[in-house]
């Protein structure tokens, strides 16, 4: 007998907690994007303009005079949260066969299964979103695999330096894909810091302390491109040519950072599982959907370093 006995889909707590608290640290995209919650489906933000700070336009009053003043110079765009949704249908025969009567443990690695699967979307939504980003693009001084010739380290500082001259100071990243962060360990530039500091190999923590930001986010995810029903073919999300320097921030947007993924919380946030029985065929359906949009917001924030 199933577990999910009515036919319309409800909200199964208990396989939503298992999918929400499960390890996906493969996937960067939240963390480049975090998640903020929305009270509505669309709308419009505020974009953040450079010339809005750091301006000099105090100066002296006399008695009788007005305060030196300015006026606010703002964009808006608009947002739109799309559902996103997959099922996974448990036929009775598939279950009967597993020799198990542990149908909510099914259940709950199906439905863990489907939430790598939106991940996946999100992952690539979040690189592209980067990618189509008017960052400031800088080529880098040489390709990684250059080991001798390649300088990473003045590459990231004077993004860091760029960043700063547009009042951008707090929660600067390094974002990179693996292997090319793999390749700029072994330049010339880091291995000579590294065998002069006596270490075989950088911790990300003292990599971040000597590039001059904050964190370094290295992204190592990848996805099936092969059409349903071919061979596996595995390829990489995130560029391996290029990278970026940017400031990255949660919660309200005053907070500052690229972007957010905003989530319509009216529909359940980041990730929802619900359940539901079907009789055509006899099967027991685990579903995992969200409704989210993925945003830049301040694209002063980000430095794009090409050519790497």
């Amino acid at each position: 007998m199933s577990i999910f006995a009515s036919s319309s889909a409800t909200f199964n707590p208990i396989i939503n907690e298992a999918v929400n608290e499960v390890d996906r640290q493969q996937y960067v995209g939240t963390r480049i994007l975090p998640v903020q919650g929305s009270d509505t489906q669309t709308g419009k933000y505020v974009l953040i303009k450079g010339n809005q700070f750091d301006n000099d336009i105090s100066k002296p009053r006399a008695a009788g005079a007005n305060f030196a003043n300015t006026t606010g110079e703002f964009e808006s765009a608009s947002f739109e949260c799309v559902e996103y949704g997959v099922e996974n249908m448990l036929d009775d025969l598939d279950i009967a066969n597993a020799r198990t009567d542990a149908l909510l443990d099914i259940a709950t690695v199906a439905a863990n299964q489907l939430a790598d699967d939106l991940m996946v979307g999100h992952e690539l939504r979040v690189a592209s979103a980067l990618s189509g980003a008017s960052f400031n693009s800088t080529a880098a001084t040489a390709v990684m695999s250059n080991a001798s010739t390649a300088t990473p380290i003045k590459d990231i500082n004077d993004a860091v330096q760029r960043l700063n001259g547009n009042g951008i100071f707090r929660g600067i990243n390094l974002v990179i894909e693996s292997s090319l962060y793999q390749e700029m360990l072994q330049t010339d530039d880091m291995r000579n810091l590294i065998n002069g500091s006596g270490t075989l190999a950088f911790a990300t923590d003292q990599v971040a302390r000597v590039l001059g930001v904050d964190d370094v986010i290295i992204c190592n995810s990848r996805y099936n491109s092969a059409a349903k029903g071919q061979s596996r073919s595995s390829a990489k999300i995130w560029p391996t040519t290029s990278f970026y320097v940017a400031s990255l921030a949660n919660g309200p947007f005053s907070n500052g950072g690229i972007g957010r993924t905003l989530a319509y919380n009216a529909r359940g946030g980041v990730f929802v599982s619900e359940t539901y029985r079907t009789e055509q065929p006899p099967a027991s359906v685990v579903r995992v959907r969200n409704c989210v949009d993925e945003i830049i917001i301040n694209a002063n924030a980000g430095e794009k370093i090409t050519g790497a």
